[in-house]
């Protein structure tokens, strides 16, 4: 590994944009069409990457690229040098604009819907949050490493090469239409309650599931959901037609009634993570439109759903 110990001395970024690209391709031919350059000419490229490293980075005794033992472990190598590069490039384009600089979020669509829109609206035009990516919970934080998002939002616990603080916590409410007057009559309940009705719950997986189904085992209790879904919305929609009472943090449509839910031990709540990767070019930014994304989420989440 002497040569990546030196690599950062003479690497040349378009070559590893050039690998990187054809890992993701799995092939030269699908990532000269990406890329809009020649086959040979990728090829080319791709062997001066090897020589300036001076090991193979795939096995070519196959009918397909496949990436040796040192191409996988330069890999993560590649992807972090790139990130830094393409960090220090937006670095220096807000620096030369002189303009605050814009700040994208990625989080799940639920999460966009109920916080993140609701808080670039309430910033006004000084506000640093400028746009948002729609990921499913899993992927979130995969936008930051790639490049594509400053800041992520989960309620999963962020990875270990990441900044990250809780920005604010999120509630289960359970949501039911007004024909459950013995329900909507409640100002909490309490799953030892809400055990005893049809429930419509998301898929396991799910931060609200799990917490949901840790206070009942708590409780020592068990119940049998009336429905199960992937989708918050199918869920909602499953309550406003009669179905049962969906339990969900998302706030309320259809003109449902959302009551909070509690446990023995009070209120439930998921904390709501953010995270971004370290020494971002907008550090300040960041850490300013949290405290007041904090603020936003400690007011939203004190009123009525």
């Amino acid at each position: 590994m002497e040569h990546i110990h030196t690599l950062e001395a003479y690497v040349d970024l378009r070559l590893i944009r050039y690998f990187l690209a054809i890992v993701d391709a799995g092939s030269v031919s699908g990532a000269s069409q990406a890329l809009f350059v020649t086959q040979p000419s990728l090829s080319r490229q791709l062997q001066r990457l090897e020589g300036d490293l001076g090991q193979p980075l795939f096995d070519r005794g196959r009918k397909r690229l496949v990436l040796s033992a040192f191409g996988q472990a330069f890999l993560p190598i590649a992807r972090d040098l790139l990130q830094h590069a393409e960090l220090a490039a937006a670095s220096a384009r807000a620096l030369a604009s002189g303009q605050a600089p814009k700040l994208t979020i990625a989080a799940p669509p639920a999460t966009i819907i109920d916080i993140v829109a609701p808080f670039i609206a309430r910033s006004g035009p000084s506000g640093a949050v400028v746009d948002a990516i729609q990921l499913v919970p899993e992927h979130v934080y995969t936008a930051l490493h790639d490049g594509s998002a400053d800041l992520a939002l989960s309620t999963r616990v962020p990875p270990a090469d990441l900044e990250w603080r809780v920005v604010g916590y999120t509630h289960p409410w359970a949501q039911c239409t007004p024909t459950y007057a013995q329900l909507t009559s409640f100002d909490r309940i309490s799953v030892v309650e809400l055990v005893s009705w049809p429930l419509i719950v998301m898929t396991k997986g799910h931060a609200i599931r799990g917490l949901f189904d840790d206070a009942v085992a708590r409780a020592g209790l068990t119940y049998e959901p009336a429905y199960e879904t992937a989708s918050n919305s199918v869920a909602q929609a499953l309550a406003a037609a009669g179905r049962g009472v969906c339990i969900l943090s998302d706030h309320s449509r259809f003109g449902l009634h959302a009551i909070p839910v509690t446990s023995e031990t009070g209120e439930l709540h998921i904390p709501l993570y953010a995270a971004w990767v370290p020494r971002h070019f907008a550090a300040d930014a960041i850490e300013g439109s949290l405290d007041a994304l904090g603020g936003f989420i400690e007011q939203l989440y004190s009123l009525d759903p």
